[in-house]
């Protein structure tokens, strides 16, 4: 199982061998032979990220470590060779996504490859996508790309020396862009594996409707926002094959056959989602808690003085113990609503159940956070893991029915889901915790709060603040126990 840590975590612990593998003269890509070779379990993405940055110098051949941009170039100029598909600069300067445009010339100039060769291959790339895109089930075997290496075009001859070997090898295809398996690589970079039907899995144009892609995209942006990354093309191919999203978003494959490229894609599914969120804010109703209105303090008036002074007085009817209940309830999502909507752009909300036994083992981790981003709010519930000392009565099947998308074996420990309307999120994010995880009593919830509370007011060991429930006119014991 491949490790989980963040990339600090991975620099704390192998920056020393790294350092080694530099200063007795490894190449890059010998390092990482090296690491993944005796080190399986350590991330690709963290090695192959360090061994980029440039921290260290590597003193022997002067080589670059060929990136996931460049081994999926190399599978789209497979397909544009053996379909023997004409080169296409008109279409490749058109819609050639930007990072592919920015890699790729960058690191065959370095390779000393030509301009003249070096805009052939492009075409050819180009030439190999629009096909794609036309084409969305033209598959590519592991014997056909082994032929391309075994009789590679003039162009490409001579690109593998001592700067860079491109087009890489089918190995190194398998191993790094699909962690072991040549059909996760093709899915990754958007191309239909031969065992498609097999996998069970859709590439065609009409596999997706705008709305479906719109609301992947939005939960995308999201998760490209929470973890500080950007929306690029490999990215999305990467994120959409994981376990938590394979079959439940649309394929790279198929995106690019619905809009022409990912380029296209991502600018008009971001108005769609700019939309979605207009729509959503103009829907909304603001809504606040009876505890957080803003009015001149007064003596309180009892009943019975009223009365004494011939006022007549209409006294509500009491409550039952599950209209209460329900009330409190009602009155929970009232005051998260307001929080999110006060919530800042990019800024993150924890919300905390504090229950006798949290505060008895001082286990004080967030229950659920919430981004707000440009794609609505993203939010996230920790996954039975992230807890230390409690064990949460977490009902997976309930969570997964409700949207939320499963942790991932080798990626984040949480549950995740993106709202476009502030509405949904609270309401979703309260029933994810009542139902899905065992938060029985609104009385035990709480939050940081965006207006920046009291000191006396928050808790001292998360910072956070009661969500406190309506006072009611006429008072009822909830057993909660037996709610």
């Amino acid at each position: 199982m491949i490790e989980t840590g963040s990339y600090d975590e991975f620099i704390d612990q192998y920056s020393s061998l790294i350092e080694s593998l530099a200063s007795v003269g490894w190449t890059p890509a010998e390092a990482y032979a090296r690491i993944t070779t005796l080190y399986p379990t350590v991330s690709r993405e963290h090695i192959a990220r360090a061994l980029n940055s440039g921290k260290w110098t590597f003193v022997g051949r002067k080589e670059h470590l060929v990136n996931n941009t460049m081994m999926s170039a190399a599978l789209w100029y497979a397909v544009g060779i053996t379909y023997d598909l004409e080169p296409d600069p008109a279409y490749t300067a058109v819609s050639l996504d930007p990072v592919i445009m920015q890699d790729i010339p960058r690191l065959f100039q370095a390779a000393e490859v030509s301009p003249e060769t070096s805009a052939l291959i492009l075409a050819r790339i180009g030439a190999g996508l629009k096909y794609l895109a036309e084409v969305p089930y033209t598959s590519l075997d592991e014997a056909s790309y082994d032929d391309l290496l075994a009789h590679l075009p003039e162009e490409a001859q001579g690109i593998s020396d001592e700067v860079m070997s491109w087009p890489p090898s089918r190995f190194m295809i398998e191993d790094r862009l699909g962690e072991g398996e040549w059909s996760k690589a093709l899915l990754r970079a958007g191309v239909c594996p031969p065992n498609v039907e097999e996998l069970g899995l859709n590439l065609a144009a009409s596999s997706i409707s705008d709305r479906a892609f719109r609301n992947a995209l939005g939960e995308f942006l999201s998760y490209c926002i929470r973890y500080d990354r950007k929306p690029t093309v490999m990215l999305y191919g990467a994120w959409s094959t994981s376990t938590a999203q394979l079959g439940r978003v649309p394929l790279l494959g198929a995106v690019r056959a619905k809009y022409g490229s990912w380029s296209r894609a991502l600018k008009l599914g971001r108005r769609m989602v700019n939309d979605a969120l207009k729509m959503s804010a103009a829907s909304a109703v603001p809504a606040s808690a009876s505890g957080e209105v803003t009015s001149p303090r007064t003596e309180s008036l009892r009943i019975e003085d009223l009365k004494a002074q011939g006022i007549g007085v209409v006294e509500t009817p009491k409550l039952s113990p599950e209209e209460a209940a329900e009330k409190a309830w009602k009155n929970l999502d009232s005051v998260l609503f307001s929080r999110l909507q006060e919530l800042p752009w990019s800024q993150s909300m924890s919300v905390y159940y504090i229950s006798p036994e949290v505060v008895a083992t001082q286990d004080y981790t967030p229950y659920a956070t919430i981004l707000r981003t440009p794609a609505g709010y993203f939010c996230e519930l920790s996954a039975a893991e992230a807890f230390e000392h409690i064990s949460p009565d977490f009902d997976t099947d309930y969570l997964a029915q409700a949207g939320w998308v499963q942790p991932q074996n080798n990626g984040y420990p949480v549950w995740s889901q993106n709202f476009f309307s502030v509405s949904s999120a609270a309401e979703e994010l309260l029933s994810a915790m009542r139902f899905g995880m065992g938060c029985e009593r609104p009385d035990y919830f709480q939050s940081d709060d965006p207006g920046a509370a009291e000191t006396s007011a928050a808790h001292p060991n998360t910072g956070s603040i009661p969500m406190v429930p309506v006072e009611q006119t006429s008072q009822v014991h909830i057993d909660w126990d037996e709610q």
